[in-house]
């Protein structure tokens, strides 16, 4: 691994790592203010997450196939087909916030029973979507808009927008939720609408970013939405396999929550305090991610494939070095961490912890289809193999076991988490491995 490798590697993944750190702490925080609230508001807070978490995913869907696109039109220096390329994306994205905006805002209730059967978490839990609804477009803006800065190597400005946006997100949550400043305490509600305002926040930033660019970004607005059939079609092939690539998941790891939810309230508080922890050991894993399929995809772009296989394999090989340094960290760390959070029973407290020890032991393996998947194969052009592995390693492996294991033989919950990943991660990455080195995922877009 040479200098100039470390050297490109830093200047894009840490950036991206440190924004995707403050959203993951921004939700931390969410969680630390939200737990002294009792475990059925927590799992509330956990319910309505799965539907933004599917929604947030179909705009990581669209943004992911659309940066495949436009790292290699950067890579070929093709601006137009880059502005093309974001504009298709920002139309298919707030097509899709349409959809969940509505759903979300008129029947809360039904939605919140696909995951649970507790009246007080549904009363509780759509009282928050109601109001988390009306950010949907603006989260579709915000991602496709950070993503195709980061895919042309700006990777600041989304890293300084999200800066401003947490600590809105922060300072509201500390005064809407406990009532401060001479503002009523509003619980639950006062979360949900920290989270909206900080969203719309940075969506005006990135609109002050674009406009004032000098660079491709920054041209008349029509530019970006001179379309025509031919062009559509050619995005719809890269981007529209990666969408369902990503919906297909989600809704496999949301059969999987409806399960986890119901094995209690308790049970589903501590599993929604590991996941914002998680998260925050993830981030590591974005900035690589992103970086590798930056790097790799630019490189096809420029016509040279041989080096793109070498970068790709690069971050292969340090995808679980870095899964075993973060691991070690985290699981010496996480009852301190834990501690300082006003965890309401020393149930959730065990099982959060228990949750974080699995998570770690098992984080070297947990990351490297991601990277192949995400980083290199769809960089690469690639957009389709996800699908296949995906669907076989989540609906003919993963979720018939967490069903049967879950809902039948009902398994101690911490148990239940370790087969998922098992289950779902090992085939996953058995396959992933043999893919890449085939080079069959090397497909130039710009030709």
């Amino acid at each position: 691994m040479n200098k100039n490798f470390f050297k490109n590697m830093a200047r894009l993944a840490l950036p991206i790592a440190m924004q995707q750190l403050l959203v993951s702490c921004a939700q931390l925080v969410d969680t630390a203010m939200v737990t002294r609230l009792g475990n059925v508001v927590v799992s509330s807070v956990g319910v309505s997450s799965r539907w933004i978490f599917l929604m947030n995913l179909f705009y990581f869907g669209i943004s992911s196939g659309s940066a495949a696109l436009i790292a290699q039109f950067w890579g070929a220096k093709d601006k137009e087909n880059i502005k093309k390329s974001y504009g298709n994306a920002l139309v298919f994205g707030v097509g899709v916030a349409v959809v969940f905006n509505c759903l979300m805002f008129l029947i809360p209730d039904l939605l919140i029973r696909v995951f649970s059967d507790e009246q007080a978490v549904i009363d509780t839990a759509s009282q928050y979507m109601r109001i988390v609804a009306f950010m949907g477009i603006f989260s579709a803006f915000n991602q496709v808009t950070c993503t195709a800065l980061r895919a042309t190597e700006r990777v600041n400005e989304p890293l300084f927008t999200s800066v401003a946006a947490v600590v809105v997100n922060t300072a509201l949550n500390y005064i809407l939720i406990n009532g401060k400043l001479g503002m009523p305490a509003l619980g639950i509600r006062g979360a949900a609408l920290a989270t909206l305002v900080s969203t719309v926040f940075q969506s005006v930033l990135l609109m002050v970013v674009l406009r004032t660019s000098k660079q491709i970004f920054g041209d008349p607005i029509k530019d970006f939405f001179k379309l025509n059939s031919a062009f559509i079609r050619r995005f719809s092939l890269v981007c529209l396999p990666v969408v369902f690539n990503e919906a297909m998941w989600a809704m496999g790891t949301n059969i999987y929550s409806m399960v986890f939810a119901r094995q209690g309230s308790e049970a589903y508080a501590g599993y929604t305090i590991f996941s914002s922890i998680e998260q925050v050991a993830f981030v590591f894993f974005v900035g690589i991610c992103h970086a590798c399929s930056i790097m790799t995809g630019k490189t096809i772009g420029e016509g040279d494939e041989k080096g793109a296989y070498k970068l790709a394999k690069k971050f292969v090989i340090m995808t679980p070095i870095i899964g075993v340094i973060t691991g070690s960290v985290l699981a010496f760390a996480r009852n301190p961490l834990l501690s300082l959070l006003d965890i309401e029973t020393q149930g959730a407290f065990d099982i959060a912890s228990n949750l974080i020890l699995v998570y770690c032991l098992w984080l070297p393996v947990r990351n490297i289809p991601y990277t192949l998947i995400v980083g290199t194969f769809r960089a690469g052009g690639d957009t389709k193999i996800g699908i296949v592995y995906d669907c076989l390693s989540l609906y003919l492996i993963s979720v018939p076991v967490i069903i049967i294991l879950g809902l039948v033989v009902k398994v101690d919950f911490v148990y239940l988490i370790a087969a998922m990943y098992v289950c779902e991660d090992l085939p996953k990455t058995i396959m992933s491995l043999a893919r890449f080195r085939s080079r069959k995922w090397i497909r130039n877009l710009t030709k």
